[in-house]
């Protein structure tokens, strides 16, 4: 009987664990497209058609400006991936300008870190890039999500595949390419 119970708790404890492991730590809304979400390039044209709509948007922080009340980041978008995360493998569709209330670090927000935002439509502001005219969809986000920034691989630090034992890491401070002072 207690080989029973301790087997049922077993296969209880790991089903959890199994399960834990396969949640996403992304925000639904952000995940979930939004409903009708125009492209960009159908905003740019025609924004009055779209003024107060929610539009689903990411791409790659272009700059930052925090105000009195707001952050105002200019974006490069770039399609989204069906979990919401841009694309920037893909090509650019466009600027747009995304408006938060409250205050965003520099630091953390930086340039070409990706961002998807949710939010409405404001409006559409025209801003010089260089000599030209560019007119910017301006949103008023009510939910955003920024990524993992992406770490470089240097394959140069590294010794080949077949040097490595099963249990390296390279933190250890008595591994023989890390020098730790």
């Amino acid at each position: 009987m207690k080989t029973l119970s301790l087997l049922t708790y077993t296969a209880v404890i790991t089903l959890l664990m199994a399960l834990s492991g396969c949640s996403s730590h992304i925000p639904a809304v952000i995940s979930n497209p939004a409903t009708h979400s125009p492209d960009l390039t159908q905003v740019q044209s025609n924004a009055e058609d779209y003024l107060s709509k929610e539009l689903r948007w990411g791409g790659i922080i272009l700059g930052i400006e925090n105000k009195k009340d707001t952050s105002q980041l200019t974006i490069i978008a770039y399609p989204l991936s069906d979990n919401g995360e841009p694309q920037i493998s893909k090509q650019s569709t466009g600027r747009f300008i995304a408006i938060i209330n409250g205050f965003l670090e520099p630091t953390i927000y930086a340039a070409e870190r990706k961002m998807t935002f949710v939010g409405n439509l404001l409006k559409t502001e025209t801003q010089k890039i260089g000599e030209f005219d560019y007119k910017h969809p301006v949103i008023q986000v009510a939910h955003y999500y920024l990524w993992p920034a992406e770490t470089d691989y240097d394959e140069a630090n590294y010794p080949p595949y077949w040097w490595h034992d099963p249990w390296y890491h390279p933190y250890y401070p008595y591994y023989p390419h890390r020098h730790i002072h």
